[in-house]
């Protein structure tokens, strides 16, 4: 369901949503990444503070496991919060459940740009260039390349929303992107291969 905070009031970026999943409850970490804090700030809000500058039209949240808490943090901004009681089906369930909600909320969406909320070193800079290379392109899809891979930030053009909304719950957007690599335009960030999946990876981070 969708939560009833002010509805976001962002209208550029040619129909480009942003898509950011935050709904899992962190079992390898012991705790919520979504509230550790990256240079004094949430980690989900810090993600949503570098959506919300992208070029991009309205930035979408999906929470589940915590979710009151984890809305407290990102509940003043201008964005579209959704919680999704089927959380816990995997990251597939959320992805499909936030997709469903854009094309319900936006019917005019052409593009859906997914993050995840664990990447520190997301940029407002990095997100503009996936969508820059998006329209000079055409490419159905444009993913973020580091470690030997492609995977998110990763956007997805809408002639892949059905491909989308047929993923297995426990998918993610990295079986699209395996499913179509001879069409994915993938563009450089390194720094993607950071996540914060455990109490080690926040500690190497924090130093």
């Amino acid at each position: 369901m969708s939560v009833g905070n002010e509805p976001n009031k962002k209208q550029s970026g040619d129909g480009i949503a942003v898509l950011i999943l935050a709904a899992g409850s962190s079992s390898r970490l012991g705790q919520s990444k979504q509230l550790l804090e990256v240079s004094e700030v949430p980690l989900l809000r810090k993600t949503v503070l570098t959506a919300l500058d992208a070029d991009t039209s309205r930035v979408f949240v999906v929470l589940g496991h915590n979710a009151t808490q984890h809305q407290q943090i990102i509940q003043d901004l201008n964005i579209d919060i959704m919680h999704h009681p089927g959380w816990h089906e995997g990251m597939g369930s959320s992805l499909k459940a936030g997709v469903s909600h854009i094309l319900e909320n936006q019917a005019h969406t052409q593009a859906i740009l997914v993050l995840v909320c664990d990447q520190p070193f997301i940029t407002t800079e990095h997100l503009n260039t996936l969508v820059s290379s998006y329209k000079a392109s055409g490419a159905p899809i444009v993913a973020s390349a580091y470690a030997s891979t492609t995977g998110v930030p990763a956007l997805f053009d809408k002639n892949k929303f059905a491909e989308l909304l047929e993923l297995e719950n426990a998918q993610g957007a990295k079986k699209i992107l395996e499913k179509n690599i001879q069409g994915v335009l993938s563009v450089e960030f390194p720094e993607g291969a950071i996540d914060i999946d455990t109490p080690a990876d926040y500690k190497n981070l924090t130093r």
